[in-house]
């Protein structure tokens, strides 16, 4: 047990953690049961050093920040048992009210099967467009709002000792907000996220001498269950979206085909009125400019629930995954690699099956493709530009899409990404910092983050306050993730920051001004 708990209390750290998980992600790559060429070559090795070494000297300055100009505010008394019932409560409603927003615009007033159309979007991201989707304000605000349930369920294992009642109640029925933001957008991320905030929240706690989990509840029994039920649906959903995904391709291919000529008649539309030599009447050339062929129309969301209906009504075809040379050709050829010697031998063995196999490499290559990611985009850096954030943080690009859609910023940086060889493969900390701000904004960026690990470490430490702790969790669960991405780019994680800012700030403004008043009655 001792062993345990110094490893816990070593990777509890920040500055350990991130050289722990790079290490393991460089090795993952070099020996792991899929090679990559030539990785982690000699250019990933730079970056990586590069960015662990700016983060480690960040997080000294960091810590050296809060001793030196907030280590007074760690003299104020712990927040109150009321106080954090109060702020789970608060938290635990605001999320799940703002998880039932979205799911209700999604599933209700979109007029669109959300399954089918979130299903469709992961088989072609491209056609986001090529559907006329109806939106309310209920899923903005339920953006807004559903990352709170994040929150609750990290302070409840936090300081679920002083929370009792229907509080610890609501808290741990949060968990509905990560859970249904992943259903509804057929996705993993999210899951894992509160997965990895919880797993780091137990370090953070077993750091400070406290035991794992909050006593009662159950904690530990639903923790192993979330987690085996997370395994279970990550390994079911490859195989179903595969079957999907060829079910819908005839959908998918006319709606690709419209999207074409949607974008070869554009430019001609545009050029309409100066063709015809004639004074531009608002009231009738801005109507004709936006008239498109009827042929190049963007598919109603009913003609779109039809057409759905009619090709997942159709028979799946059978599996053809049934042999190591099935499984190499299927699902390797694409990604340009290539299984290890030991696993083909397995395979050819018969000691492991095909479809563990798929499974299997599916998520290895899943969680350690972004080094290779890296050596691509190094050799392609030409081709960025400067995102400014539109890329990591994943509310920012329907909000271009649908507020200003003459914005050209999310297709530019779709291109810039399909010229590279980038588009759609995950960036890791390193690359998302370089595509967002450019080599100095990425620097800027890694001084930053490692800075706020610094300050929020030594203020867990240090101090009772409510906003350092949580900032530690929201770090280590971010380099535990950053060989995928980057802090603000995990599911949204920058609405969980936010979150997470909002919730510490309450909880110490309130204390301190709550002991600011008994300081002045007893005087």
């Amino acid at each position: 047990m001792q062993p345990f708990i110094r490893l816990a209390r070593g990777t509890s750290s920040p500055a350990i953690l991130i050289v722990v998980v790079w290490c393991a992600a460089l090795a993952l790559v070099a020996v792991g049961p899929i090679d990559y060429p030539a990785q982690p070559s000699l250019i990933v090795l730079t970056v990586v050093g590069a960015g662990v070494l700016l983060f480690l000297v960040a997080y000294r300055a960091g810590g050296v920040l809060f001793e030196r100009r907030f280590a007074r505010q760690g003299q104020m008394h712990a927040p109150s048992s009321m106080m954090l019932n109060r702020i789970v409560i608060a938290s635990s409603l605001i999320g799940i009210a703002g998880i039932g927003f979205i799911a209700l615009d999604r599933t209700v007033l979109s007029g669109v099967s959300n399954g089918g159309y979130a299903e469709m979007l992961r088989c072609a991201p491209g056609l986001v467009d090529a559907v006329a989707i109806k939106r309310t304000p209920l899923l903005y605000l339920g953006y807004i709002m559903f990352s709170f349930g994040f929150v609750s369920v990290v302070v409840f294992l936090l300081r679920g000792e002083a929370i009792k009642g229907w509080a610890a109640a609501l808290a741990q029925l949060s968990v509905v907000s990560p859970v249904g933001y992943a259903l509804l957008y057929s996705g993993r991320m999210p899951i894992l996220f509160v997965l990895v905030l919880i797993i780091v929240t137990i370090l953070v706690r077993i750091s400070e001498g406290r035991k794992p989990l909050p006593p009662g509840h159950h904690l530990l029994l639903k923790t192993i269950v979330a987690i085996g039920l997370f395994a279970i649906y990550s390994s079911s959903i490859w195989s179903s979206r595969q079957n999907f995904c060829a079910q819908v391709s005839p959908l998918i291919r006319e709606l690709q085909a419209k999207q074409k000529e949607r974008d070869a008649a554009q430019p001609q539309l545009e050029a309409a009125p100066k063709a015809d030599e004639a004074p531009v009447r608002p009231s009738t050339e801005a109507g004709s400019s936006t008239t498109q062929p009827k042929s190049a129309e963007v598919m109603t969301a009913t003609d779109f629930s039809k057409r759905m209906a009619e090709a997942t009504a159709a028979p799946a075809p059978s599996p053809e995954v049934s042999s190591a040379d099935a499984v190499l050709a299927i699902r390797l050829e694409a990604w340009n690699v290539k299984p290890r010697g030991y696993v083909t031998s397995a395979l050819e063995s018969s000691h492991l099956s095909a479809r563990a196999a798929m499974i299997g490499l599916s998520t290895y290559f899943y969680l350690t493709h972004g080094v290779r990611t890296i050596d691509i985009a190094w050799h392609a850096r030409d081709k960025f530009s400067r995102q400014w954030g539109v890329y990591e943080v994943g509310v920012l690009s329907p909000i271009l899409r649908v507020f200003a859609p003459e914005n050209q910023h999310v297709a530019t940086m779709e291109a810039e990404q399909r010229s590279a060889g980038t588009y759609g493969f995950f960036p890791t900390v390193w690359l998302a910092a370089f595509i967002d701000f450019g080599i100095a904004g990425a620097v800027i960026y890694i001084l930053v983050w490692g800075c706020v690990a610094g300050w929020s470490a030594a203020g867990a430490r240090r101090s009772s306050l409510m906003t350092p702790q949580l900032l530690l969790v929201f770090v280590l669960a971010s380099i535990l993730l950053s060989p995928v991405q980057g802090p603000l780019g995990v599911a949204n994680s920058a609405l969980v920051l936010g979150s997470m800012l909002v919730v510490g700030l309450a909880v110490d403004v309130w204390t301190g001004t709550a002991k600011q008043g008994d300081q002045e009655k007893d005087q």
